[in-house]
């Protein structure tokens, strides 16, 4: 009999403390419907674990709109959120130049090539950097002299000049001048634009091949193919098809990682600079209007 008792009272004293906690959870979700706590404020989670709707949905589409691999942070704000607009401008082959001409002699270091940084692909990057600043782009031009009689080593050295740029600008572009020069059928070197003669462009992507860590191809092919398109859009074979090659060309370092080659060395730096503003409008139409993904 005494058992009995005792597991009866038992479950008289947990049904009396469900009560009591019940009552205590009723009683604080009324006073957060009634409006928190004394000091007035609505009741919210830790500034430093809930960021907003607002804010959320804006690292949502930075995060989709620039696509930086992993290691890279990007910052949530609504400014840059939609907007690609910071390049960076750098020559892994800084010497290559063009043909030379009446108006543009200069002093070979080797077969077009040369260190004087008027007469070579520094000249053809500041004139791209003056015009993508014209479109809104903000642009660092980074000069640094990746071959320094080194040829072979030359992307070993201008990898470590983009990745110190990881995190400040969102597209990367290494300009050189192709060494292309045969002049075949159906391979002009050059197409004629209201009279003028204007160097044509191409783009080149690494698959990665004989690397470990592997390049962002897939993005950046799909970047290279829109920004080709865009440019023969308004001129019909300025941009020779998108090449793709073994090796890495830096592409490791973004999604938006572009080597542009901007014509060969049968052209003249004339030729080259022509082509540069469909080069420029390009960028602009596919990295600022559309937002590229």
């Amino acid at each position: 009999m005494v058992r009995i008792h005792v597991v009866r009272a038992s479950r008289l004293l947990l049904g009396a403390g469900i009560a009591v906690l019940l009552a205590v959870v009723l009683w604080l979700a009324g006073r957060a419907l009634l409006g928190g706590e004394e000091t007035g404020e609505s009741p919210r989670m830790d500034r430093n674990v809930y960021v907003g709707a607002e804010t959320e949905a804006a690292f949502v589409s930075a995060s989709a709109v620039f696509a930086l691999p992993k290691e890279i942070t990007v910052q949530a704000t609504p400014e840059k959120a939609d907007k690609p607009a910071r390049v960076l401008i750098y020559h892994t082959h800084t010497h290559e130049a063009y043909k030379k001409t009446a108006q543009d002699s200069y002093v070979e270091t080797a077969v077009s090539r040369t260190k004087d940084n008027g007469h070579n692909v520094v000249r053809v990057g500041e004139a791209l950097a003056e015009l993508l600043t014209e479109r809104g782009f903000t642009v660092i031009h980074d000069e640094t002299d990746h071959e320094q009689n080194a040829l072979g080593t030359a992307y070993e050295r201008s990898l470590k000049t983009a990745q110190s740029y990881v995190g400040d600008v969102d597209v990367f572009i290494d300009l050189h001048r192709d060494a292309y020069s045969k002049n075949g059928s159906g391979n002009p070197f050059c197409v004629e634009i209201d009279g003028v003669k204007t160097a044509r462009l191409m783009f080149l992507v690494g698959n990665g091949k004989g690397f470990d860590e592997k390049p962002y191809y897939a993005e950046n092919y799909g970047l290279a193919t829109r920004l080709t398109h865009r440019i023969n859009e308004a001129h019909e074979g300025l941009c020779r098809p998108v090449m793709v090659k073994d090796g890495r060309y830096n592409q490791n370092v973004s999604t938006r990682a572009l080597l542009v080659e901007v014509g060969h060395n049968e052209n003249s730096l004339e030729q080259a600079l022509a082509a540069l503003p469909y080069l420029a409008d390009a960028l602009r139409d596919v990295l600022l209007t559309e937002g590229a993904a």
